[in-house]
């Protein structure tokens, strides 16, 4: 019983991590966009207020 407890837990930390690795790079990308799309939201908002 005590081994399976241990190979849960460890099933369970390597899926967190695994989890939180996929989340920061999907937030990483997600950041690389929004950096680039608003110099060009900026750039097409000041051209339309004029």
């Amino acid at each position: 019983m005590n081994n399976h407890q241990n190979a849960l837990d460890n099933f369970i930390k390597h899926s967190h991590s695994f989890a939180m690795t996929i989340f920061h790079k999907i937030t990483k990308s997600a950041k690389l966009v929004i950096l680039l799309i608003i110099p060009t939201y900026v750039k097409v908002s000041i051209k339309v207020s004029l």
